[in-house]
């Protein structure tokens, strides 16, 4: 069985995550195949815009569409930090919440704001498990990406998160200001799941697709 074929085996099979974790996956781009213990410790997501060109095309539709000045929440900074990097030659730059749950990414972060202190001012990054945010801890947003819904979820850590993804994604869409955007990544590993949160989403009369661009898919409140 090839390592990544089967996540929802992968993601109930300790056996498993401890070949990943000694043979290869030192670097992992999902918990799921090695536990959050070992992805928090190890996981260093670089620029690579031919697996996972999503944060540059989140940055390509801030400049074409000339937003600036709104309030962002970005799920998932990886080590280069692409968003605030570039959020922060704009004219008047966004105020943006990015969050890792990944040690080497947010010890990334703080090397960056030691040598460049002006990114803090506009790019702050959190290091947390995304699904053990709450209401009480969250601002209302113009633009909310969740690019990497339903790659993270571990169904063992329950008992000390709030949220799975469903839950998850509920609680931003209620964060969401009015006439504010919420993008989905289409080439994410867990499209297909996330694709359906998102259609009951649309059933139920909650949410409704606005446009594409490139591989993002932009929604707003119905």
């Amino acid at each position: 069985m090839a390592l990544v074929s089967n996540h929802k085996f992968l993601s109930s099979n300790p056996v498993i995550r401890n070949i990943a974790c000694l043979t290869g996956l030192k670097r992992p781009s999902s918990p799921r195949y090695v536990g959050m213990k070992f992805f928090r410790e190890n996981s260093t997501w670089e620029l690579d815009v031919k697996r996972c060109p999503c944060d540059l095309e989140f940055i390509d539709y801030i400049k074409d569409l000339g937003i600036e000045g709104k309030n962002i929440f970005h799920f998932g900074t990886g080590v280069h930090h692409i968003v605030g990097l570039e959020n922060q030659k704009l004219d008047v730059p966004n105020e943006i919440i990015g969050i890792t749950a990944a040690v080497p990414e947010h010890q990334a972060y703080v090397k960056l704001v030691l040598k460049n202190p002006d990114l803090a001012k506009y790019y702050k990054v959190i290091f947390a498990d995304i699904y053990t945010l709450t209401a009480n801890t969250l601002p209302r947003f113009d633009i909310i990406n969740l690019f990497h819904l339903c790659e993270f979820y571990l169904p063992e850590n329950s008992k000390i998160t709030h949220h799975n993804d469903a839950s998850l994604l509920q609680i931003f869409i209620d964060k969401l200001n009015p006439d504010g955007k919420i993008i989905f990544y289409s080439g994410s590993s867990a499209w297909g799941a996330t694709k359906s949160l998102i259609k009951s989403l649309e059933e139920t009369g909650q949410i409704k697709q606005v446009h594409e661009y490139k591989s993002l898919v932009v929604y707003t409140k119905a």
